[in-house]
């Protein structure tokens, strides 16, 4: 499995604990940055502030429901930024609205998912985003390959 950078933007602390926890007992091993608001996961991305010497994300798990600013606005941001446009970000909400799924996939969201109230649905949803992303990344990595 290939070595990842996630970049985890997340207010609720048990959240970001109970997707570091499923990573762990799944066996994922990413190395998972976490920041509780947009502006923090933005500052994070640009390299700026206190994370000038960030390493770029290989993927953003961005909660929609942020302090300060929206996952919207983050995702907004991130997608109308060419050096930034190809990382994937993964939405993970607890809404259940099928217009803010449509939103984010019409705002560039790569994935858009509810989170669920048991933990062995939590765990088939982690299951599912690694198993997405490490293909992402694999295609990523054979195409840059392949580029001479």
């Amino acid at each position: 499995m290939t070595s990842m950078d996630i970049l985890l933007v997340e207010d609720s602390s048990t959240d970001a604990y109970l997707l570091k926890e499923v990573l762990a007992r799944k066996q994922y091993a990413p190395e998972i940055h976490w920041v509780i608001d947009g502006y923090r996961a933005l500052d994070y991305v640009f390299q700026r502030r206190e994370y000038q010497h960030a390493q770029r994300p290989d993927m953003i798990v961005l909660d929609l429901n942020l302090p300060r600013i929206t996952g919207y606005e983050v995702l907004k941001e991130l997608k109308n930024n060419a050096d930034f446009a190809t990382i994937p970000v993964v939405i993970l909400t607890t809404s259940r609205d099928p217009l803010d799924h449509t939103q984010c996939k019409a705002l560039g969201a790569d994935m858009c998912l509810s989170k669920p109230r048991v933990i062995k649905e939590y765990e088939d949803m982690v299951q599912r985003m690694m198993n997405w992303a490490n293909l992402r990344l694999a295609e990523t990595a054979g195409s840059k390959m392949s580029v001479h």
